[in-house]
């Protein structure tokens, strides 16, 4: 889906309501992640990543029957007493 957005001169920008509710976007606010590529000044928007989204591409690189880390702290104080 392409369009052309037009740029007030504030800044700001309204997206079409078709690309919006394609996002899944509400009618009033939404948040958009933007990556301006400097090499071929291609704009992209994309929606970020829900909680699950990210819990469930994280989940993909944890090794089966690892334990989930619930202190910080006592984690890094183990690691320094297998150093020592």
């Amino acid at each position: 889906m392409d369009a052309n957005i037009t740029v007030t001169s504030k800044g700001q920008a309204t997206l079409p309501v078709a690309m919006r509710r394609r996002l899944g976007l509400a009618d009033s606010g939404g948040v958009l992640h933007a990556h301006l590529d400097e090499d071929t000044g291609e704009l992209v928007l994309t929606k970020p990543p829900t909680i699950s989204e990210l819990s469930e591409r994280i989940s993909r690189h944890i090794k089966p029957g690892t334990r989930p880390l619930l202190n910080v702290d006592q984690f890094y104080q183990s690691q320094r007493e297998l150093r020592s």
